[in-house]
Formats: structure tokens, sequence, C-alpha cells
């Protein structure tokens, strides 16, 4: 689970707040994945601090997720039965454990290189997957598909990704599945607060 929100994190800190009007997601995300390389590439390792990270993850991650719709998915049926509080309360808390993760994903940064296929639209072209893989500087290449959606702002936003063929809004919620079985939805809302804490220390 951990390597593939590692993965998961590393793919979507290529994609930022450029999600526009533009009819072809792919063309998109190239242009927004040329931005942040080229970004990255200027910056040595040893100052991708703290305050550096979070401009990163402001410019180019947060804007790129439709966070509630991740949120809702990840959730699964629980969602139904969450209160507006509880569900608020997910949101946010879940976006902000996936930003504790972020850092290391752009310090891992080594070269990597990134390709992408002409996206596939459903009948209403409102819903898209992007294809995309990203290539390893020892040539391993890492499949992995956008599944995105136009918003009434008509900008694309991610919604799901699968990684070499999981899916992260699946993977999420079998996680939290489980932890329904033993646990109230305030009780995890709590726990993730807690991990929150914990890596902030």
């Amino acid at each position: 689970m951990k390597h593939l929100i590692t993965l998961f994190i590393t793919f979507l800190g290529f994609i930022s707040s450029a999600y526009s009007a533009s009819p072809n997601p792919t063309d998109t995300i190239k242009h927004a994945t040329s931005a942040i390389v080229n970004e990255l590439q200027t910056i040595p390792v040893a100052e991708r601090d703290a305050a550096v990270v979070n401009r990163l993850v402001q410019s180019y991650i947060l804007p790129a997720i439709d966070q509630e719709r991740f949120a809702k998915m990840a959730l699964g049926k629980h969602w139904r039965k969450a209160s507006k509080t509880q569900r608020k309360d997910f949101v946010e808390t879940f976006r902000d454990l996936q930003i504790r993760t972020y850092s290391g994903a752009f310090a891992a940064f080594d070269g990597q290189k990134f390709e992408f296929s002409d996206a596939r639209f459903n009948r209403t072209g409102k819903r898209a997957i992007v294809k995309g893989e990203m290539i390893q500087p020892n040539g391993q290449r890492i499949p992995i598909d956008f599944k995105m959606f136009i918003n009434k702002q008509k900008e694309w936003k991610i919604y799901d990704a699968v990684i070499a063929g999981l899916s992260m809004v699946t993977t999420y919620r079998q996680q939290f599945s489980e932890q329904m079985q033993r646990k109230s939805l305030d009780e995890i809302i709590l726990n993730m607060r807690e991990q929150i804490q914990t890596a902030s220390l």
C-alpha cells in the first residue's frame, strides 16, 4: 500500500493546476508535466525542504484532483451514511494525510521521464482515461491510467489513478472498508489526524 501511494503521488506531482478548458486532457497533462519536471530539475535534492515542498504541493498537486470525489469513492458505501460534518472532516483529513507523503515523492525525483497516449473519452465526452508511463533512469517503465472528468468549470480533474493495474480508489476503499468493520468513521478520522500529527513531529 505504501509503495502504491508513493507511486501515485509521484505521478500526481507532475500534473499541475494547469487544468483548463482544453478539449484534450492528454495535452493538458503533457504541458503540466513539462512545467514541473523543468522546475524540479533546477532544485537540488538538499534544497527540497518543507517550504519548497509545500509550494509545489499547493501549485501542482491539490488543484489537479477532485478531492471530494476522490474521498467519496475511497470511502465507498460508507459515504452515504456519513453526516455532512463527517464528510467534510473526512475529505479534509484524507487530503492532509496524503500531503504528508508528498515530500518523499518530490525528494525521490531523479530524472524520470513521462510518456502519455491520446485520451480515451466516454460517449458523452465528459470522462476520459489518459494512459501513461513513467520511465525510470534504468529504463524500467511503470504504467499508469489517469481517470479524469470535466467539471462544471470546464476543468479536467483526476478522480482515480490505476498504477501497474492497481486502482488507488479501490485500494483505499478496501482499506477503509476493513477499518469500518472495527471502528466508527469518527474514529478513523481521528486516527488519520493522529498519523498526520505524528508525521509532523
